[in-house]
C-alpha cells in the first residue's frame, strides 16, 4: 500500500509498506478521500518522527470503507465510514457525556494520507447513504465540523448579524459556508489572492486584502462600529488581535483551530467591550449528524474542494496548499471512490 511520509523542509515522499492488520477493537479502513488540513503545516516543515507520533503523516481528515474487522465489532465490513480521530478513555466525565475530545487520556488516529489505516472501531462514524464522499470528508474533518462547533459555542448566529472571518484557509472556508447558510452578512480578510477570489465565489459579501488596507478600520466602517461575530481562523497573532479589535461592543469572538502564541490587550480589546470569547478545537461525532441535517435542508458544499490529487501527486498538492493557491485539497483513491 502507498502512504505519504513527511521528510522535513515541507517535503513529502510517497512510499510503500504492507497493509496493516487490525487488532482487537480495531478496524481496517480503506481510504476513499483524505483532506489536507492547515494544522499539518508545522509538522510538515519539521518532518515527522515515526516513533514519537506512531505515524508517517498527521493527516486526520478521512472517509472510507471498512475493509476488515475483528469479531464483535458493531461496524460491518463494507460499511462507508468517517473517522473521528480522537479516542478517549470511555469512562471519564467528558467521554460519558459524548465529548472525548477533552479526555485527559486522549489518543489520536493519524496517517490519513494512506491507502489503508487501522483505527479504533469506536471512532468510526457510519455515513448515511445520502451523504456523498465529498460532503462526508468535509463534515468529518475540521473544514465544516470545527467551525460548526465554534458557532454552537458562540450560542448560535442569525441573519440580523454581521460576521468577519480572519484567514481563508480550510477552516475559514468552512466558516464562511456556515455563516452564509445562516444568512449573515460576512466579510473575509485574507492575504492570498487565490483565496480572496475563492471567498468571493463562495458568497462573501466583502473581501479585504489586509496587506493593502487596515482590516479593522474597514470592518468597523462597513458594520457601523464592528462586527457582531468574528472568527479567527488563521492561527497567527495578528489575526487573533484583529478579530478582537474588529468586534463591536457586546460582540462575540471565536478562536477556531490551533493558536500557538499571541499578545493581547485585555482591557482595550475585550474587557471594556464586554466581549464573549470562545475557543473551538474540534467537534463531536454527534455534531456530524447535526451537520447532516443541515445538509438535507440545503447546506451546499459546492466549490469548497478546489484541488484533487492521487497520493503519488502529494509533493505538488502540498506545494500549492502551502503557497495559498488552493481551497480545500483532497487525495482520492481510484477504485474506492
Amino acid at each position: 500500500m502507498q502512504y505519504i511520509q513527511y521528510i522535513g523542509n515541507s517535503q513529502v515522499e510517497v512510499r510503500e509498506r504492507p497493509i496493516p492488520q487490525p487488532g482487537p477493537g480495531e478496524a481496517l479502513v480503506q481510504i476513499a478521500l483524505s483532506a489536507i488540513c492547515g494544522s499539518e503545516m508545522h509538522t510538515l516543515e519539521k518532518g515527522i518522527d515515526n516513533t514519537t507520533f506512531n505515524a508517517h503523516n498527521i493527516g486526520h481528515e478521512m472517509v472510507g470503507i471498512v475493509a476488515d474487522v475483528n469479531d464483535g465489532c458493531r461496524i460491518a465490513q463494507g460499511q462507508r465510514v468517517g473517522v473521528n480521530i480522537m479516542q478517549g478513555c470511555g469512562s471519564c466525565i467528558y467521554c460519558l457525556t459524548g465529548d472525548p475530545v477533552h479526555c485527559s487520556k486522549l489518543k489520536y488516529s493519524f496517517d490519513a494520507h494512506s491507502d489503508y489505516i487501522v483505527v479504533p472501531e469506536a471512532t468510526l462514524i457510519p455515513l448515511p447513504d445520502d451523504v456523498d464522499w465529498n460532503t462526508a470528508v468535509l463534515m468529518c474533518g475540521d473544514t465544516l465540523g470545527t467551525p460548526y462547533h465554534a458557532l454552537k459555542r458562540l450560542g448560535g448566529v442569525n441573519a440580523s448579524q454581521r460576521a468577519t472571518v480572519f484567514g481563508f484557509g480550510p477552516i475559514g472556508i468552512g466558516s464562511l459556508v456556515w455563516l452564509k447558510y445562516f444568512g449573515l452578512y460576512t466579510i473575509v480578510s485574507e492575504v492570498s489572492p487565490y483565496r480572496r477570489e475563492l471567498a468571493s465565489r463562495l458568497g462573501a459579501d466583502l473581501v479585504i486584502d489586509p496587506t493593502r488596507e487596515n482590516v479593522v478600520e474597514r470592518v468597523r466602517a462597513e458594520t457601523g462600529g464592528g462586527a457582531e461575530v468574528c472568527l479567527d481562523c488563521a492561527g497567527i497573532p495578528q489575526t487573533l488581535s484583529d478579530a478582537l479589535d474588529a468586534a463591536r461592543i457586546y460582540g462575540r469572538v471565536a478562536f477556531v483551530g490551533e493558536k500557538s502564541t499571541a499578545t493581547i490587550r485585555p482591557s482595550d480589546q475585550f474587557i471594556r467591550k464586554e466581549l464573549s470569547i470562545v475557543g473551538a478545537w474540534y467537534f463531536t461525532a454527534a455534531e456530524f449528524y447535526e451537520q447532516v441535517e443541515f445538509y438535507r435542508r440545503g447546506l451546499s458544499v459546492e466549490g469548497m474542494i478546489t484541488h484533487r490529487y492521487k497520493l503519488e501527486e502529494a509533493p505538488e498538492a502540498y506545494r500549492k496548499f502551502k503557497a495559498g493557491e488552493t481551497g480545500k485539497v483532497v487525495f482520492y483513491h481510484e477504485g474506492v471512490i
